[in-house]
């Protein structure tokens, strides 16, 4: 049983390499897709009952009704093949959860987290590699994914024109990178007894480069946490350093074409350079304040829950388009009864008037867990998650182990990944039995 366990904790982090290869495809299949499907594999053969369970299918059938209903009319042309992705997301991560809290709650954890050490290391060390070879024209392997960007097919940003590099290492976006990196690198930092040395300083740069938003609010969070943790405790927990580590490095920004000014970027973009400048500070109150994209997010959300029917699981992107896109609706109209015929043009990327007429043909995603999943499976989710919560609140002690689960919990309610798969079941799976049910005082 022991070998068998080490086989597992050993194909469950080739799952995750595969899974953190977002920038690449092979023969136009995601690296990451096959990531996913590695991991789900892996818990259907480790634990095979899981899929004579009567409360998957409840629980499926609850979720994925309302998509159906607007599917039947529609026949196999519904069945595309962002609907079957988002299937696929919703089946695996209720089989991979179901696993990973068995799995992880009746082995030891120590080889799996002895990997999962090398794995962080391993990603950290290529995404500073990456980091400095963007700025230096060094060699990298090549890109061929498409990057997440509104216009579809557009070719990933490895380069900002006048704003500090960011690492994105082997991902589509800086963003990608710690969304991936951030749950793995906590999910070591509370667990492990001793941390290694090089690990926390070059992931936390590494994480530190991304220059995420989102992971200093996160990490500022967590740091409130720990420091609330110490006034009661009168002891510093050992992963407050790493977090001011990153929150460190997050703050240093070095522009391209002041570093390299004879960077391809630099000279293609026609930019001079002024000088070497690393940019602190600067951009804190833009962390802060919340842009038009997050706050178009946000009020689209309060507009469409006042109902709380679901809007299925293939409906949210449009819905979205379609909410953004009302005064331009309403221009599009005047302007097409009282213009010249030329007007009649549909600009798909010009903008003019009320707003972004692209929003009439490419579809913006909504970029929040929370908000995707709660308007396409509506009150159900809501629901759920709230009896989940109260569970959690009532059953279990309220200690530092708890408050760290609940924070890892919402960094994945908080991510631009959109939806539950399988890497959240496992690190979710992982976590709940290696942070909130080991009751040690680290």
């Amino acid at each position: 049983m022991v070998i068998k366990n080490k086989v597992t904790d050993l194909l469950l982090l080739l799952s995750l390499f595969c899974y953190g290869l977002d920038s690449y495809s092979i023969l136009e299949v995601p690296v990451s897709w096959l990531g996913l499907a590695a991991i789900f594999t892996i818990a259907i053969v480790r634990d095979y009952k899981i899929l004579l369970n009567i409360n998957l299918y409840f629980l499926l059938a609850l979720f994925l009704a309302p998509s159906f209903i607007n599917i039947i009319p529609l026949g196999i042309a519904g069945f595309n093949l962002n609907l079957l992705l988002r299937l696929f997301n919703i089946v695996s991560f209720l089989v991979v959860i179901h696993f990973a809290l068995k799995y992880f709650s009746t082995n030891s954890n120590e080889n799996f987290l002895n990997l999962l050490q090398k794995l962080i290391l391993i990603f950290s060390m290529y995404a500073l590699y990456v980091y400095f070879a963007q700025i230096y024209d060094l060699p990298e392997i090549i890109r061929n994914r498409s990057n997440t960007g509104l216009l579809g097919d557009s070719l990933q940003t490895t380069f900002w024109q006048y704003e500090p590099h960011r690492a994105v290492g082997s991902f589509r976006e800086p963003v990608l990178l710690s969304s991936m990196l951030v749950p793995l690198y906590f999910l070591y930092l509370f667990t492990a007894e001793k941390f290694n040395i090089v690990t926390v300083i070059v992931t936390s740069l590494a994480i530190g480069l991304t220059r995420s938003d989102l992971v200093r609010i996160y990490c500022s969070v967590l740091l409130a946490v720990l420091i609330i943790n110490y006034f009661k405790r009168n002891k510093i927990h050992q992963a407050i350093y790493p977090i001011l580590l990153i929150l460190l490095f997050s703050l240093i920004g070095i522009k391209e074409c002041d570093l390299n000014p004879q960077s391809e970027d630099c000279i293609t973009s026609n930019i001079e350079s002024s000088s070497i400048e690393a940019v602190i500070f600067t951009d804190i109150g833009e962390t802060l304040s919340i842009g038009s994209d997050r706050s178009n997010v946000v009020d689209y959300f309060i507009f469409s829950f006042k109902s709380l029917s679901p809007q299925g699981i293939a409906n949210i992107n449009s819905g979205f388009s379609n909410y953004l896109s009302q005064e331009i609706q309403q221009e599009m109209y005047f302007t097409n009864r009282s213009l010249p015929n030329y007007l009649l043009k549909r600009f798909e990327s010009k903008n003019f008037g009320t707003g972004n007429y692209s929003l009439l043909k490419y579809s913006p995603n909504v970029q929040n867990l929370f908000v995707n999943n709660s308007l396409s499976l509506g009150a159900p989710f809501v629901a759920i998650l709230f009896v989940i919560f109260t569970n959690l609140w009532i059953t279990e002690k309220k200690d530092l182990n708890f408050y760290i689960f609940l924070c890892i919990l919402l960094f994945f309610f908080v991510t631009p990944i959109e939806e539950f798969n399988t890497f959240s079941a496992l690190i979710i799976g992982a976590g709940y039995n290696m942070i909130l049910k080991d009751k040690s005082n680290r």
